[in-house]
């Protein structure tokens, strides 16, 4: 049983933390990575820049460099460098990922052709600039819980998928599941499907057809929206002696509803079975609310869907 602080930060981290596997030594990143650049340039480049085609005469060799427009975390170096390569650039960086930048630090050097260099100036430029914007909230929020053991994570809901998922690893985020395949989550749709059918013990019936794949997922976790689902949830998970960690995310439940339900499930000799997670509605302004509840993990969509980009830009000489 695993009941001490420690304890539950190490399977926190064993649940939700997957960012040290998004890097380029990861075969199935960069196959996704090549695909993901590879569309880019085509979508963008086209059969041709054609204003680059029309205007210089010559793709001359020049030295580009990018810098920061503002301060903050630095994210997606690894990625673009291995692009701008692609490319047949010569690229220095000046940065690591998750590195602190300051306006006006110079970030990258590149070297190469005058028509190469446009032609890849944007699509470097979105990826630089969202993951580096993602990077900096995730430390701000992080920041801003200083003293709480809550743990920020993401949530699928990401534009740039894996990219996004590994800014907000930067900035010192969970990234939570990659995608479907990765782990188990039962939500309210499931469960109303279940309920649908005429299922009473909804929440006991899904833990239970979970738990035959909980050897093969990293982990099971079950969305509820009141104290008595979580109750079931974490007797059903205590009954089965799963192989920790088990979850119960507690959706769209407001902070005083969710220290009722730590309270009862301390009480009920449950709170040491399971690992918690707030998500739903959670915004920058709210989330140390949640941290005072002694949650173990706040979830938000905010980190992925809404964080403003941290502004670059990109200058040559000739």
């Amino acid at each position: 049983m695993w009941t001490d602080v420690l304890d539950r930060q190490k399977l926190v981290e064993t649940a939700y933390q997957k960012g040290k596997e998004l890097n380029l030594n990861n075969k199935n990143y960069l196959n996704w990575l090549d695909a993901f650049f590879a569309k880019e340039y085509s979508d963008d480049v086209g059969a041709g820049d054609i204003t680059s085609e029309a205007v210089l005469p010559k793709n001359e060799p020049i030295t580009a460099f990018l810098k920061a427009k503002a301060s903050g975390i630095i994210g997606g170096i690894e990625e673009v460098s291995w692009f701008l390569r692609k490319h047949h650039l010569d690229v220095k960086a000046y940065s690591k990922d998750g590195e602190d930048v300051l306006n006006g630090e110079t970030i990258l050097e590149i070297q190469g052709g005058q028509k190469d260099i446009l032609a890849t100036e944007r699509i470097v430029l979105n990826v630089l600039q969202r993951m580096s914007g993602v990077a900096t909230e995730t430390k701000r929020l992080i920041d801003s819980l200083n003293g709480y053991t809550t743990r920020i994570a993401a949530t699928r809901k990401t534009l740039l998928r894996y990219l996004d998922k590994k800014a907000v690893f930067l900035g010192g985020g969970l990234t939570h599941r990659f995608g479907l395949w990765d782990s188990i989550l039962i939500k309210d749709n499931h469960l109303e499907t279940l309920k649908s059918k005429g299922v009473n013990d909804y929440v006991e019936t899904a833990i239970a057809k979970a738990s035959a794949f909980a050897d093969t997922v990293g982990f099971i976790e079950i969305e509820v929206t009141s104290t008595e689902e979580a109750v079931m949830a974490a007797k059903k998970f205590k009954a089965l002696r799963l192989k920790p960690p088990c979850v119960v995310m507690l959706d769209n439940m407001k902070p005083a509803a969710i220290e009722q339900t730590l309270e009862t499930l301390r009480k009920d000799a449950l709170y040491d079975s399971v690992l918690l997670e707030a998500s739903g509605a959670i915004t920058p302004e709210s989330i140390r609310e949640y941290a005072k509840t002694g949650i173990d993990i706040v979830s938000l969509g905010y980190l992925t869907h809404s964080a403003q980009v941290l502004d670059m830009s990109l200058e040559m000489t000739l």
